[in-house]
C-alpha cells in the first residue's frame, strides 16, 4: 500500500522544493512586515503611555524618547501621504480603515526623523489626540522641547519651548 501511494508522487524533487522555498521568502516578507508595523504601533502607544503617566511639570524632551540617532526631526501635521513604503495589512499598525480617516479629516502628523539628511525613523501619530504646535521648520534634538498640557483623557498638546 506504501509502494501504491510514492508510485502517485512526483519523481522530480522541484516539485517539493520549489513551494517550500515560495513558502521560506513569503514567510520571510510577511514577518518583517509584521515586524516593522507593529513597531510603529508600539511606539505609538509608547508615547501615549509616557504622556499620560508622566509628571509634565518640567520640559518634554522627544530626545529622551527615542533610541536611535537623530539630528533633524520633522513634525508635520494635517500630513497626507501619497503612499507610504509600508502598507501594513490585518491592523497591524492602525485600526482597519482608521488611517484613511485619520489622513481624509486632516488629523494624521507624522514624526520624521534623519540623521545627516537621510531618514532614519517615521511615526505616525493620531493628531487629534496628540496635538504640536511650533513645529514649522525641522528641529534638532536641543530644539525639540515641548510644554505638555493634558487637554482632555488621552488628549495631549505639546507646545515648543522656544
Amino acid at each position: 500500500m506504501l509502494g501504491d501511494m510514492l508510485k502517485v508522487l512526483p519523481t522530480r524533487p522541484v516539485v517539493y522544493i520549489a513551494p517550500a522555498i515560495v513558502l521560506v521568502v513569503m514567510s520571510l516578507y510577511y514577518w518583517n512586515l509584521y515586524s516593522d508595523c507593529t513597531d510603529d504601533r508600539q511606539r505609538r502607544m509608547e508615547l501615549s503611555r509616557m504622556l499620560a503617566t508622566g509628571d509634565w511639570s518640567g520640559p518634554f524632551r522627544l530626545a529622551e524618547f527615542t533610541d536611535f540617532a537623530w539630528d533633524q526631526v520633522r513634525i508635520v501635521t494635517n500630513f497626507r501621504p501619497e503612499r507610504r513604503n509600508i502598507d501594513c495589512p490585518m491592523g497591524w499598525n492602525w485600526p482597519e480603515g482608521k488611517r484613511e480617516y485619520l489622513i481624509s479629516s486632516d488629523q494624521l502628523t507624522a514624526l520624521i526623523f534623519a540623521q545627516q539628511g537621510s531618514v532614519v525613523e517615521y511615526l505616525e501619530l493620531q493628531g487629534d489626540e496628540i496635538v504640536f504646535t511650533g513645529t514649522g521648520s525641522a528641529l534638532t534634538p536641543e530644539n525639540a522641547v515641548f510644554k505638555v498640557m493634558k487637554t482632555g483623557p488621552g488628549d495631549f498638546l505639546l507646545k515648543r519651548i522656544r
